[in-house]
């Protein structure tokens, strides 16, 4: 039986209401799964962040009333601690209610048990202190650290593997929107052959909102946020544009709390320690004049002292999270090296002769120039050398050596210090990780040199290593590439 053409057209028409049916279905359980990540991101990974920067200045609040009661005996402050307890308690809680994965719970009940741990000593701290009784201060601080240093480690993870889990989902948008799109090609050359003006409705109101849509997520995944989308329909891709929006305006004000952190230190923390810091040496300079005791010249100079350490430890943790958020500028110059290691060998040479430490410089003569900022190798040299010579003996020997390299120029800096165990060679260039002196308890710095000398080593392409063993010194190596 022949059919007529209008016969043909209904079941030509017909095969393709099916099949447009049948991949608009698809298509749209693609917006929706757009949609659903979309809001993943928008509502549990940046509030993630945004809780996991709370909950770090949260601690170093504790810490500071910690400390603070431990010297001054204050209830007051004891109750300020536990009113900062209370908040990082909840903001904790509140993190735990928004982890999606098995992971992310995981390291947030490590968060939990080592802040557990914390306040415990801290609480047997108070009850010794209010009992008037001695203990072991020395044992409680040490804890007390290594539960805080557990604690910004678990953050840190945790803030890595929100990253890590955010961009994932970006790349799921990214995969389902590219899927979206052939659909919607395929509906197109399919429409194309049954009817001219179907295949432009298609291709207008699915294939060009898509296209933008998917440009766009390729600007996020870069870092480029860029202005709002204006995609008015279809529904379904209008309500994704909105959640897309909402998801880029977010991004932007974290991006803006970090830009408004960084000045919120410089200004709250670095210039108020300066004040300090000017306002002990002036009272430090008239002690003789006011006939100060020794026991009111011997806490000036540990005022004095410990307002230096801040002063350092805030210019770093700035510094470090500006390389950290990719925010650090390097001025690139073709440079000969030799200066450098030169100057810096002769900043130390005082504090190597203060314990009678050999401190030798060998650069090898062929080097060649090499594009480097100046200012930060030379901040990489301070590290590397200052801790040599730190945690080097009286009467040891410190070795600076610059070479030409197969894959650039090698630049070591050994020392015959007490070394670095095997088990923590792999965690020394960690933030806020610090191995302590052979012999002692009693930590240098900040923990924050190491990490840093990373960052701008990787800043300019090259990489940083040690090679060390416990009680035969430690050999700090950085290749940069010529």
């Amino acid at each position: 039986m022949k059919l007529t053409i209008f016969s043909r057209l209904v079941i030509g028409y017909l095969v393709l209401f099916v099949l447009a049916m049948t991949v608009s279905i698809y298509a749209i359980s693609q917006l929706r799964l757009l949609e659903s990540v979309t809001r993943s991101i928008l509502f549990v990974d940046s509030r993630q962040i945004e809780l996991k920067k709370k909950l770090s200045d949260i601690l170093l609040s504790m810490m500071r009333y910690e400390k603070k009661f431990i010297i001054i005996k204050d209830e007051g402050l004891l109750n300020q601690f536990l009113l900062v307890r209370t908040d990082f308690d909840r903001q904790l809680k509140e993190l735990l209610s928004r982890a999606e994965t098995d992971t992310a719970r995981n390291i947030i009940n490590r968060v939990e048990l080592q802040n557990r741990r914390y306040q415990e000593l801290f609480g047997d701290e108070v009850t010794y202190l209010k009992a008037g009784r001695e203990y072991k201060q020395d044992y409680y601080r040490k804890e007390k650290e290594s539960a805080v240093n557990e604690i910004m480690k678990s953050l840190q993870e945790l803030e890595a593997y929100s990253q890590s889990n955010t961009y994932s989902k970006v790349k799921r948008l990214n995969a389902a929107d590219v899927n979206a799109s052939r659909v919607a090609i395929l509906i197109g050359i399919v429409s194309l052959i049954f009817g001219i003006i179907i295949s432009i409705i298609i291709t207008i109101n699915i294939t060009r909102p898509l296209s933008v849509i998917k440009r766009k997520t390729g600007d996020i995944a870069r870092g480029e946020f860029g202005d709002d989308l204006k995609i008015t329909s279809p529904p379904e891709i209008m309500l994704l544009t909105e959640s897309f929006n909402m998801m880029c305006n977010k991004l932007k004000e974290v991006d803006k709390m970090k830009s408004d952190f960084f000045s919120l230190m410089s200004h709250e923390l670095r210039t108020p320690l300066t004040t300090i810091k000017e306002g002990t040496n002036l009272f430090i300079e008239s002690l003789d004049e006011l006939r100060a005791t020794e026991k009111q010249k011997r806490l000036m100079t540990i005022i004095n002292e410990e307002c230096n350490r801040l002063i350092m430890l805030v210019n770093s943790l700035l510094d470090l999270s500006k390389m950290e958020a990719g925010m650090m500028e390097c001025n690139f110059h073709n440079t000969e090296l030799a200066p450098l290691i030169t100057k810096i060998a002769e900043e130390m040479e005082p504090l190597a002769e203060t314990k009678n430490i050999k401190l030798e410089a060998d650069v090898n003569k062929a080097l060649p120039h090499i594009k480097v900022d100046v200012e930060r190798i030379l901040q990489v040299l301070r590290n590397l050398v200052g801790n040599a010579v730190k945690f080097t003996p009286d009467n040891g020997h410190v070795r600076i050596f610059a070479g030409p390299d197969d894959q650039g120029v090698k630049i070591s800096v050994s020392d015959t210090g007490s070394g670095i165990s095997k088990e923590k060679v792999d965690m020394i260039f960690d933030k806020y990780h610090q191995a302590a002196l052979s012999g002692s308890n009693k930590m240098k710095g900040t923990g924050l040199g190491l990490s840093i000398v990373r960052q701008i080593i990787n800043a300019h392409g090259g990489r940083v290593w040690v090679e060390s063993t416990s009680s035969q010194g430690s050999t700090f190596s950085f290749l940069l590439p010529v």
